[in-house]
């Protein structure tokens, strides 16, 4: 997670052929000691890509710095004995059950970074 003094645009060049790109970018309200308010900061995650960029190529890496390819291979490994119903001895274990949401919820998740990624980059004009 990084933190700004200024809202950080989606999209940034470094300068040495990489770009930041920033994401779940929000409005943070720290206080000092005493609840004095300070000026808003903000929050976002962000990754580093290199040239050239693609929907595709951002959308890799936001999911890469999110789930760990070895934790998504984990989850499919365990969706699919779960539907064969190697896990908790039926498809309709708790347990089964339980993987199978995992998966879809980090299905879910994925389909969400994907349409914000695609959202910026029509923004910027980047295919």
């Amino acid at each position: 997670m990084a933190i700004y003094d200024e809202k950080p645009s989606a999209l940034e060049a470094v300068g040495n052929g990489s770009w930041l790109y920033r994401f779940n970018i929000q409005e943070c309200d720290p206080a000092r000691g005493g609840g004095e308010r300070i000026r808003p900061m903000w929050q976002c995650d962000e990754v580093t890509v290199w040239e050239p960029l693609t929907a595709n190529k951002i959308t890799g890496a936001v999911i890469a710095s999110v789930c760990p390819v070895t934790h998504e291979q984990k989850l499919v490994n365990e969706y699919n004995a779960a539907q064969l119903g190697l896990i908790g001895g039926s498809v309709d274990s708790d347990e089964a059950r339980e993987k199978i949401a995992a998966y879809r919820d980090f299905l879910m998740l994925r389909d969400s970074l994907k349409r914000q990624v695609d959202a910026d980059f029509t923004e910027y004009g980047i295919v």
